[in-house]
């Protein structure tokens, strides 16, 4: 068995008022312990880059052709290495035996629950040294969210269904023993069975505090439910908003996590009291014409809160807390769904964190304003189809399955025509793809057919499966496009502007 193999089972935990508040002493240590591991380190980072070896090691590995760098990142890894960048030393820096850091709260904290604080901030400068990270960023006050231990049994302990955690090696530790809901079905009671591997607490704000979870890390795979399983071949093109699903069963084009709309309504509206009751009780920090003023250098404005405000935001944050869970449920939902269609799933591959990223150029428009740089941050936040993918992406390796991400710039799923086997593009606002035989397909619903008849390269579509099955994809499609206009005029579905269809339902 695989050491990366691991799932996770979460059961509530009985809180008594005062566990309450040592937990939350507990998550403030962690804080500062955090935020204060992380400020040595980069006072260290910013000491190395003052040395003269660092600084013209960087100047020859800019100056060098992209090519030929390889060497030159191995020596500098080297150096930071040397310098005290490692995991091992961040453990160091925050257990060691010449660190007071954790010994200073060694009666809530013990050592494992540190090192384990020092592997995630380890990522994170690994992520920003030797990766794709742009910023270190420091725990915003309140921000944690969840503690673990390194191994189980290390500070944090689940025994005859209680949950402990004591601190260090000290005389004065103060042990927490705290009840665990026991497990409810035989899906729990079956994954508890397995060997747990750390545990983890979580807390969440629910309605109007906050409530704690215990995870179970437990070694292998997760359970498997009484699932409907099938043979075949699924294609899935994937949106920003919407999922357009092709088989041999079934042809769909669905908006994701639709349920969370009528609640992200109410949140705008929330958000739009909040901003009214904050300019009223700060006055002094805005212009005349309604912008924030700018501090003077190195000083910042003070923001008062007033009890409305306060009742506001924490309606606000119910409200993403829902969201969150009806995003995941009916993600967990339609991957269950598609599991049922094939076992084999093509996707395209998709950058979604560089659709969320504001765009750089500045356009004018026909009228002469400046076109709005914005693009699908907000959609994305919303539906999370990146977070849809992970999901169906472990149920189908649970269930042995795979999914298979095609190459999107060589594959040109949008631009492709299996009856003449040309590549026309298209504007991104043309939502139907006529093909040369005069058959209309919906855009998205054509290119994941042809995303379900790929090859074995993943680089192609496999013209001779089209042939094959082209006719009964298009029964299905016409099926599918019937239900969506009978939806959008009953009113039973949102009629999006991807789905092409006209926004006048009476001219449908």
């Amino acid at each position: 068995m695989a050491d990366k193999e691991c799932c996770v089972l979460t059961l509530p935990l009985q809180t008594e008022i005062w566990q309450e508040h040592i937990i939350e002493k507990r998550f403030a240590i962690m804080e500062h312990l955090k935020n204060q591991l992380i400020a040595k380190e980069l006072r260290r980072l910013k000491n190395l880059e003052r040395t003269k070896e660092y600084r013209n090691l960087i100047d020859e590995i800019n100056n060098t052709p992209k090519e030929k760098r390889k060497a030159l990142f191995s020596k500098r890894r080297k150096l930071l290495k040397d310098s005290g960048f490692s995991e091992y030393d961040f453990k160091d820096d925050i257990a060691g035996k010449n660190s007071l850091m954790q010994k200073h709260f060694i009666e809530h904290i013990a050592t494992q629950i540190a090192h384990k604080l020092a592997s995630d901030v380890w990522r994170s400068f690994d992520k920003f040294l030797f990766g794709n990270g742009r910023f270190i960023h420091f725990s915003k006050r309140g921000s944690l969210r969840s503690v673990a231990s390194q191994k189980n049994g290390n500070g944090m302990t689940y025994k005859n269904g209680y949950f402990i955690w004591s601190g260090g090696q000290s005389k004065n530790k103060i042990i927490l023993k705290i009840k665990v809901t026991p497990p409810k079905n035989e899906y729990e009671k079956e994954m508890l069975s397995k060997k747990i591997k750390y545990l983890r607490i979580v807390k969440k704000w629910v309605k109007t505090r906050y409530k704690y979870y215990l995870q179970f890390a437990l070694e292998g795979k997760p359970v498997k439910k009484d699932r409907i399983v099938n043979k075949g071949n699924v294609g899935i093109d994937i949106g920003t908003q919407t999922v357009a699903i092709s088989s041999a069963d079934s042809v769909k084009i669905l908006e994701l996590a639709d349920k969370i709309d009528k609640n992200h309504t109410k949140k705008k509206i929330l958000q739009r009291k909040m901003d009214r009751s904050r300019r009223y009780t700060n006055p002094q920090n805005y212009n005349e014409d309604g912008t924030i003023k700018k501090p003077p250098k190195g000083q910042r404005f003070s923001w008062y809160k007033s009890k409305k405000y306060i009742q506001l935001a924490g309606k606000v944050r119910e409200l993403e807390r829902k969201n969150a869970d009806i995003r995941k449920y009916q993600h967990t939902c339609l991957a269950n769904w598609i599991l049922s269609l094939g076992d084999t799933v093509y996707v395209e591959q998709m950058n979604f964190s560089g659709l969320q990223r504001r765009a750089k150029e500045t356009k004018i428009d026909k009228n002469g304003k400046y076109a709005k740089k914005k693009r699908y941050g907000k959609s994305l936040a919303n539906k999370a189809p990146s977070m849809f993918l992970t999901i169906l992406e472990s149920k189908l390796n649970q269930y042995g399955g795979q999914l298979n991400k095609i190459n999107t710039y060589e594959f040109k799923a949008s631009q492709y025509d299996h009856t003449d086997d040309t590549f026309t593009k298209h504007n991104r606002s043309e939502r139907w793809h006529i093909l040369s035989n005069g058959d209309k397909n919906q855009r998205d619903l054509y290119s994941a057919f042809l995303i379900m008849n790929s090859d074995i390269s993943l680089k192609h579509c496999n013209r001779e499966k089209c042939n094959e099955t082209y006719s009964n994809f298009k029964v299905l499609h016409d099926k599918e496009i019937e239900r969506l206009y009978s939806d959008i005029r009953k009113g039973n579905c949102k009629n999006i502007s991807s789905f092409g269809f006209q926004r006048n339902a009476k001219a449908m």
